[in-house]
């Protein structure tokens, strides 16, 4: 799988007419990360320069803060995030359709808002 790391190959990461990620010119496929030395920002799969996948980002000091997956640039499934301390800050349920069936919040010390 390909890979490619925003962090080292910036001046070959562009965005097209059709908003597809391209590396060199041509649209990606495989894995694109940012990465602060050893620690992942985000990680985020492409088909032809289409989100498609898992889509994570992390905290600069390493905890998780969203996940969720895209199926064809369409957000699909849950989607969590976490405040830095680690708490459920949310989760949003979207249908095949990337349209969000439900909600919730809470605050950093897990109480629901």
């Amino acid at each position: 799988m390909n890979r490619i790391d925003y962090s080292v190959s910036r001046r070959d990461i562009a965005t097209d007419d059709d908003l597809r990620l391209t590396y060199r010119g041509e649209p990606f496929t495989g894995e694109a990360v940012e990465t602060i030395g050893d620690q992942l920002l985000f990680q985020v799969f492409y088909v032809d320069g289409i989100p498609h996948g898992p889509d994570r980002e992390w905290w600069a000091d390493g905890p998780l803060k969203s996940e969720g997956q895209v199926d064809y640039g369409v957000p699909v499934g849950i989607w969590r995030t976490w405040h830095h301390n680690g708490q459920l800050a949310s989760e949003q349920e979207f249908d095949e359709e990337g349209d969000p069936i439900t909600t919730r919040n809470w605050d950093e010390s897990g109480n629901p808002v």
